[in-house]
């Protein structure tokens, strides 16, 4: 799988490689969890000796996929694409590859962000300038231009799944392509009520219009 840079090689990572697995909360039709990766993701180039060096040790996020095991041809389908964006796109919360645990539950390994922007408003809002607020929409909007691109659809766009990430002060978008369960097909609906554009509660297909109401 191509990348555009070493820190977003997507990979297969053994689940021993990980620390101090806490259950942190649990969204939609997945639990999450953090831990420790003892080893870390691919950091930069080593020209020298013409090989990859990792990060080290590094706090991430482990988010079970349910239903796996039952999903059809067309889910992992879609699965592959969004891991493609994912790792093309500086826009979107990097994921660092796959794992499965020893109950035999498959996770992604994502980048841990430190807020969503629902929180973010809720504790910041009288401190937010103009300046501020317009610079959060840039963030978003340049991610969605770069989603969708990229011929890629989110599906569930809310305030929950924008996250921030203070050491490069950039919003993120998360939950990508996994808003519903695996096993069950991708036309039906998922999401936040107040965020579901209205043709797709009419059963129409899901459209870049769609994510970006």
């Amino acid at each position: 799988m191509e990348s555009v840079a070493p820190t977003r090689i997507i990979e297969w990572i053994p689940y021993n490689n990980f620390q101090n697995i806490k259950y942190l909360t649990k969204g939609g039709v997945s639990k999450i969890y953090t831990a420790e990766w003892t080893d870390g993701p691919y950091d930069k180039w080593d020209s020298r000796n013409q090989q990859l060096k990792r990060f080290g040790k590094l706090k991430v996020i482990l988010k079970t996929l349910e239903n796996v095991e039952g999903a059809n041809v067309s889910w992992f389908d879609e699965a592959k694409s969004h891991l493609i964006t994912s790792n093309k796109s500086l826009g979107v919360v990097k994921c660092f590859g796959l794992t499965i645990n020893p109950n035999r539950k498959y996770m992604l390994v994502l980048q841990k962000m430190d807020v969503d922007l629902r929180s973010y408003l809720r504790h910041n809002h009288n401190k937010l300038t103009w300046k501020m607020r317009i610079n959060i929409i840039c963030d978003i909007i340049k991610a969605f231009y770069e989603i969708h691109k990229w011929n890629t659809i989110h599906r569930d766009l809310h305030s929950g799944n924008i996250l921030y990430l203070q050491s490069a002060n950039l919003w993120c978008i998360s939950d990508f392509g996994f808003s519903g369960p695996a096993d069950k097909p991708l036309t039906n609906v998922y999401g936040n009520l107040p965020y579901i554009a209205p043709e797709i509660l009419f059963r129409k297909d899901y459209s870049f219009a769609s994510d970006i109401y």
